[in-house]
C-alpha cells in the first residue's frame, strides 16, 4: 500500500514538474533570437492561454500586453485583434465587466483595418464572450454564429473554433438543449484534436461527459453511464500522455468528476470502485497543491473523503475531513460560499447524528450567515451585471443613432441635389420635393422620439430590477431575524436542561422532546405567516416605536399580533403570564400608547 502511494506521489510529482518545465521551455524559447514572427506570435498565445487557464491572470495579461506591442512592431492587424480579444477575455474572467467594451471597439477597429475574415471572427469573438458573461446567451448566440459563419470562408482556426463551439455548448446546456449539446461538445473534441491543444481536449472530452450526464439521469442506461465514465478517463489520461499539456486545474476537476460520478451512480460501493473514488480524491488532491486557486478543488476532495468515512459510520473521520475543508475554504479570498454552505450544513448533520446538540446549532448558525455571505455577493455580482447590461445596450443604442445621423446626412444630401438639379426644370417640382423632405425629416424626429422613449423605458426596467434587489433583501433579512429567535429559544432549553442536569434532579427526556416539538411547529407557522403573509411587519413595528425595540420585544410583538393569548405565550416563551403583562405594559410605553388603548388591536394596525 505504502509503496503505491510513493508510486502515485512520485507519478504526480513528475507530472507537475514536466509542465513547470514545458512552460520555462516556452518562454526560453521565446526570449529566442532565431524565432520568426509567426513562431514568436505563437508562443505568445500559448503562455497567455497557459497562465488564463491556470487563473493566474496577472501573468496572463502581462505577456499579452507583450504580444500586443509586438503585433504593433510588425503591424500584424490579426495578431493586434487578438491581443484585444484575449485582454477583454481575461477581464470577464475578473468580473471587472465595466472596462471591456473598450476592448471591443478596439478589436473591431483593428479588424476592420483589413479584409482578413478570421480577424474579424475574433473580433465577434470577444462580444460573444462577455454576452455570455453577462447571462445576455441570446445575443451572445448571434455573435457566436456570425464569428463561425466567417471562418468558414477561411482555412479555419482551430483554437478559436473550440472557444465559439465550448461557449455554444454552455448555452445549449443551459437552456437543457441536450440535442445541441452533444453536438457541440463533439465539435470542441473535433477542433481541439485539429488544433494539437491537449488542454482543451480534456475539456471537450469533460464536456461530453457532463452532457451524458443528463443523457443518463433521464434514460439511465447502462451505456451512457460507460459513456460518462470512459470520457471523464479520457480528460484525464491527456495529463499523464503529454506532460505539461493538459493544467492542473483541468485534471483535478477530471479526477473529482470520476469520484463524484462513481459515489452518485453506484448504489453497492464494492471495494473495487472504493478503490477507484480514493484513486482519483488523491490525484486531485496532489495536484491541487501546484495551482493557483486549490481551494474549492480540494474542500470537493474531502467532502467526497467525509461522504465515504460518514458511509462507514466513521463520524470522527468524516468530521476531520469537513474541519480540513472548512479551514481550506476561508484562505480563498473572496470565499467560495456554494461549497462552503454544503460543507458547513453537512458538519451541523454530522453534529447531530453525534448528539452534540451545541456544535449542531453553531453550524446550522454558520449555513444562515454563509447564505446571507453568498445571497450579497450573488447581488453584487448581479448589480455588476445589469450595469455592464445597461452600458452596452446604451452604447448599441449609441451607435444605431449615429448610423441613422448619417443616413439621415445622406438622405438629406441626394434630396438636395436632386431638389437642386429640379430647381431648373419647374417650380411644381421643386414645391413637391420640399414636401417629400419635410415628410422625411417629420420621420427621423418620430425616430428619434421613439429612440429617447426606448432608452427612458430601460432605466425605468432597471430601475425596477435594482428596487425589486432591495425587497428580496428585506425578504432575506426578515427570515434571519426569525431564525435568530428560533435559535434564541433553542439556546434557553439548553440552558435549562444544562441546569436541570446539574441539580441532579429526575429529568423526563420525552416530555422535554415533546415540548420542544410542539414549540417548533408553531415558530414555523408563526414564521411563516410572519414572513410570508405580512412580510413587511417588523420594519413597520421598528418605525412606529418610540423607543427602541429589543428581539424579545419583537417576539412579544409578533405572537401578540398572531392573536395569541398571555398563557400561551407564557407557554412558548417558558415564563410566568405576570411576566407576559409587565412585557404587555412596557410595550405600550415603547409605543407611547394611552392606558385605554389595546396594544392588541393597535399592532393588527400597524400589519
Amino acid at each position: 500500500m505504502i509503496k503505491n502511494l510513493c508510486f502515485v506521489l512520485l507519478l504526480i510529482g513528475s507530472m507537475l514538474y514536466a509542465q513547470n518545465t514545458y512552460t520555462d521551455s516556452l518562454i526560453n524559447k521565446l526570449k529566442t533570437e532565431k524565432l520568426s514572427i509567426a513562431e514568436k506570435l505563437k508562443l505568445y498565445e500559448l503562455l497567455i492561454e497557459i497562465y488564463r487557464s491556470e487563473q493566474l491572470y496577472d501573468k496572463a495579461s502581462g505577456y499579452n500586453k507583450e504580444f500586443l506591442q509586438f503585433a504593433r512592431s510588425v503591424n500584424d492587424h490579426l495578431a493586434i485583434t487578438k491581443a484585444y480579444t484575449y485582454q477583454g477575455i481575461i477581464l470577464c474572467n475578473l468580473e471587472e465587466y465595466d472596462k471591456v467594451r473598450p476592448y471591443i471597439d478596439s478589436a473591431t477597429a483593428s479588424s476592420s483595418k483589413n479584409n482578413n475574415k478570421i480577424a474579424q471572427a475574433y473580433a465577434d469573438f470577444l462580444p460573444a464572450y462577455y454576452m455570455f458573461s453577462l447571462y445576455e446567451y441570446k445575443k451572445s448566440t448571434t455573435y457566436l454564429l456570425k464569428s463561425i459563419s466567417l471562418l468558414e470562408k477561411t482555412e479555419g482556426d482551430p483554437m478559436l473554433e473550440f472557444k465559439l463551439y465550448y461557449l455554444l455548448y454552455g448555452t445549449y446546456t443551459t437552456w437543457s438543449d441536450l440535442k445541441n449539446s452533444f453536438k457541440y461538445a463533439r465539435k470542441c473534441i473535433e477542433q481541439a484534436e485539429k488544433s494539437g491543444n491537449k488542454n482543451q481536449l480534456s475539456n471537450a472530452y469533460t464536456a461530453l461527459a457532463t452532457a451524458y450526464t443528463y443523457q443518463y439521469e433521464k434514460s439511465n442506461k447502462k451505456e451512457d453511464l460507460k459513456a460518462i465514465m470512459d470520457n471523464s478517463e479520457k480528460a484525464a489520461m491527456l495529463y499523464k500522455e503529454f506532460p505539461g499539456q493538459v493544467s492542473g486545474n483541468t485534471y483535478a476537476i477530471a479526477r473529482n468528476n470520476i469520484a463524484s460520478y462513481i459515489l452518485k451512480y453506484s448504489s453497492d460501493l464494492t471495494p473495487d470502485l472504493r478503490k477507484q473514488i480514493q484513486y482519483n480524491i488523491s490525484e486531485a488532491l496532489n495536484a491541487s497543491q501546484y495551482i493557483a486557486k486549490p481551494q474549492s478543488i480540494k474542500a470537493g476532495s474531502l467532502g467526497m473523503l467525509a461522504n465515504l468515512a460518514t458511509r462507514d459510520n466513521d463520524l470522527d473521520k468524516a468530521e476531520k475531513y469537513l474541519l480540513q475543508a472548512e479551514a481550506g475554504l476561508l484562505t480563498q479570498s473572496p470565499v467560495y460560499y456554494y461549497i462552503m454552505i454544503q460543507i458547513v450544513s453537512d458538519l451541523a448533520e454530522l453534529y447531530e447524528k453525534k448528539g452534540n446538540l451545541v456544535k449542531a446549532i453553531e453550524y446550522q448558525k454558520k449555513v444562515t450567515k454563509y447564505t446571507i455571505d453568498q445571497f450579497n455577493q450573488d447581488e453584487a455580482s448581479n448589480v455588476k451585471r445589469l450595469d455592464a447590461q445597461y452600458q452596452a445596450e446604451k452604447s448599441e443604442q449609441e451607435v444605431k443613432s449615429l448610423q441613422k445621423q448619417k443616413l439621415l446626412y445622406i438622405i438629406l444630401g441626394i434630396i438636395g441635389a436632386i431638389g437642386s438639379f429640379f430647381m431648373f426644370r419647374s417650380y411644381h417640382f421643386k414645391l413637391r420635393l420640399s414636401i417629400e423632405k419635410e415628410k422625411k425629416l417629420n420621420t427621423e424626429k418620430h425616430e428619434a422620439e421613439m429612440q429617447i422613449q426606448l432608452e427612458q423605458e430601460a432605466q425605468a426596467r432597471l430601475k425596477a430590477e435594482q428596487e425589486l434587489l432591495i425587497l428580496k433583501q428585506q425578504k432575506l433579512n426578515d427570515e434571519v431575524l426569525a431564525n435568530q429567535l428560533h435559535l434564541q429559544h433553542k439556546d434557553n432549553v439548553l440552558l435549562q436542561l444544562k441546569e436541570k442536569l446539574a441539580t441532579e434532579e429526575p429529568i423526563n427526556i420525552q416530555q422535554i422532546l415533546r415540548e420542544e416539538t410542539r414549540a417548533n411547529n408553531e415558530f414555523e407557522k408563526t414564521k411563516y405567516q410572519i414572513q410570508e403573509i405580512h412580510p413587511d411587519f417588523f420594519r413597520s413595528l421598528n418605525e412606529k416605536a418610540t423607543q427602541k425595540l429589543t428581539l424579545l420585544d419583537q417576539k412579544y410583538c409578533a405572537y401578540l399580533y398572531l392573536g395569541m393569548d398571555t398563557k400561551q405565550i407564557a407557554s412558548l416563551l417558558n415564563v410566568e403570564p405576570k411576566s407576559v403583562r409587565m412585557t404587555k405594559y412596557r410595550l405600550k410605553q415603547k409605543f407611547a400608547l394611552n392606558p385605554e388603548t389595546d396594544l392588541v388591536n393597535y399592532l393588527k394596525g400597524i400589519g
